[in-house]
């Protein structure tokens, strides 16, 4: 069983599925979607962030570095293996190690501490990333686990997974699999994620044909990509010929782009850096709302 990389485990989550959530955030995604709103979570592998405004020019990461890598903002251009000694010596927290090997017992131990919230609020625990379809097994256990314990289980996908692996392992353990659809036309999802797009489309169509009620699509609004109207269309249209009768619109987050820039990466200018205009958010849920009314969908809010 492939055992994944965690980033982060956030607690008090009112943003990934129905009331107060846990949110574990696996390591490692198929796609590179430019507009990744959790670039950390893109490599399978461990990787050494680096905050400059909280850097004191100590050089204790040099003195710490067995390669002998100059000072921290190019550390990753130096044939950095992200051991993760600089990390451990930076004393202003400016480097960190991303990634660490969590069991599933220990990820159903820190979860459980929330249990009266979730309890309470209809909430539960959804797994991240990443994609945490891209570990089936070691998914599908703590899913299992987790509803052994009562707690209900959601996942969110980019939808880029194989399905036979997905049915066995995941989809008898999980509740609610919120699934994004990002670009209708399969050049342009190659364009901007880095794949194709014809996989996700069959899973979707699937799990539309097996297990509706638990199905949520999302489309995130990237204004320029994802937020045309030609492109809403479209994925409306398509949604409605799988079967599809209710959807989520995702309000963009640019908060992605400064992460990226810790690990070393230069988003291309075609992602939007700022939070999108209010106005023109509102135009888009206007006209969307028609366009969702004529093929019979429920808009949920994100």
């Amino acid at each position: 069983m492939a055992h994944p990389l965690i980033v982060d485990i956030k607690r008090h989550s009112l943003e990934d599925g129905p009331g107060i959530r846990s949110v574990v955030f696996f390591k490692g995604c198929p796609l590179r979607c430019v507009f990744c709103q959790n670039p950390e979570t893109q490599e399978f592998g461990p990787e050494i962030v680096f905050r400059p405004r909280s850097c004191v020019d100590c050089k204790s990461c040099v003195a710490a570095c067995p390669r002998g890598a100059p000072l921290a903002p190019v550390v990753r251009a130096t044939g950095c293996d992200a051991c993760g000694e600089c990390t451990r010596a930076c004393p202003s927290g400016a480097m960190a190690l991303l990634g660490r090997r969590l069991s599933v017992d220990e990820i159903v131990n820190v979860v459980l501490r929330d249990e009266p919230f979730y309890r309470h609020s209809g909430g539960g625990v959804t797994l991240s990333g990443g994609e945490c379809t891209a570990f089936p097994e070691f998914a599908g256990e703590l899913l299992a686990r987790l509803r052994g314990q009562g707690i209900s289980t959601a996942i969110e996908t980019c939808g880029e997974f194989s399905y036979p692996q997905f049915a066995q392992w995941i989809l008898p353990h999980v509740d609610l699999i919120l699934f994004d659809v990002k670009l209708a036309d399969s050049e342009e999802h190659a364009r901007f994620t880095g794949r194709g797009n014809q996989r996700i489309w069959a899973n979707l169509a699937e799990l539309l044909a097996t297990a509706p009620e638990r199905v949520q699509p999302r489309i995130p609004l990237i204004s320029g990509i994802t937020a045309t109207r030609e492109n809403l269309a479209a994925l409306a249209a398509r949604l409605a010929e799988l079967g599809a009768r209710s959807l989520t619109l995702l309000p963009y987050n640019p908060l992605g782009i400064a992460m990226a820039e810790s690990l070393g990466r230069d988003p291309p200018a075609c992602v939007p850096r700022t939070f999108p205009d209010a106005e023109q958010v509102r135009d888009t849920l206007t006209w969307f709302e028609a366009e969702a009314a004529r093929h019979c969908f429920t808009l949920q809010s994100a």
